[in-house]
């Protein structure tokens, strides 16, 4: 049976075709994002866009079906049009919706992550560790988690470049994938202090708060208050071409390794190496 005409994009698919779809592979795509500030050059669904634009290439390319991406995270940004969703309950509903996809026969699921954020990958790691190691019906599920800058250069190279949120690789990809979407016209950064601040250390953008200084004391974090724009890069470098070479990049790496891991993994968990983080005392 054919997958018609929009596969691999599963919200868009009937209940027949995902059903033919899963009768012949086990394996899908879960993009996830959020909704957060990145300046007035770019809209606030980028993270969530990037994650899913490069998911429909990698699933077109490779055969696999992409399942809705999820948009709402925690971001820790306060500027308006952001939307802040606790970490923890991030994590939880991402673990529910691999139980809904498992329960419909999926075997291998790939987070593809176009947000980072400390937080975020803190509770995403225990919820996904935690979901493989209480619940059986992941006996033989793999998980792999993918975030988009570790499948291409030009996020090391941008990274290298102090080059971080909204910047000119994000830009660049936003251009080739929804350039109807960059606004560079409407461009602006933040004061020249605050802009050197965030370039040298992304979580600069926000600020400790404590009722005494001292070590033990859990502090209050909160983003500046004089940070108005919260563009953490170089935005003004960014070019269509360059974009498109880093989207082509991503996907085709992407790609060739999900269907490597697909099609080399076990059927069953085996012992596998793994080093205990270091005792913090």
């Amino acid at each position: 049976m054919s997958l018609g005409k929009h596969f691999p994009d599963w919200e868009k698919m009937t209940v027949r075709e995902i059903r033919a779809y899963l009768a012949r592979r086990k394996s899908a795509i879960l993009p996830l994002g959020v909704t957060e500030q990145h300046g007035y050059h770019l809209p606030t669904g980028t993270d969530t866009l990037i994650a899913a634009g490069i998911s429909r290439l990698v699933g077109a390319r490779a055969g696999i079906i992409v399942a809705p991406p999820l948009n709402m995270s925690f971001s820790g940004g306060q500027l308006p049009g952001t939307i802040n969703v606790n970490p923890n309950v991030f994590g939880l509903m991402v673990a529910e919706v691999l139980r809904s996809l498992v329960a419909q026969g999926v075997r291998n699921a790939f987070l593809v992550l176009g947000h980072g954020g400390s937080e975020n990958f803190r509770s995403l790691d225990n919820s996904l560790k935690l979901l493989l190691r209480d619940d059986p019906a992941f006996r033989e599920v793999m998980l792999v988690f993918a975030p988009t800058w570790k499948f291409t250069d030009v996020y090391r190279r941008g990274f290298a470049e102090r080059d971080w949120h909204a910047g000119y690789v994000e830009t660049s990809m936003l251009m080739a994938l929804t350039p109807d979407l960059v606004q560079m016209d409407r461009l602006a950064l933040d004061t020249p202090a605050l802009v050197k601040l965030m370039r040298a250390h992304p979580d600069n953008y926000q600020y400790a708060l404590k009722p005494i200084e001292d070590e033990k004391v859990i502090p209050r974090m909160a983003q500046r208050p004089d940070i108005r724009v919260g563009v953490m890069g170089v935005p003004e470098k960014s070019t269509l071409a360059f974009g498109q070479r880093a989207v082509e990049g991503t996907v085709a790496r992407m790609a060739r390794e999900f269907v490597r891991l697909e099609q080399g993994r076990s059927r069953r968990y085996r012992k596998a190496k793994w080093t205990p983080d270091p005792i913090v005392l």
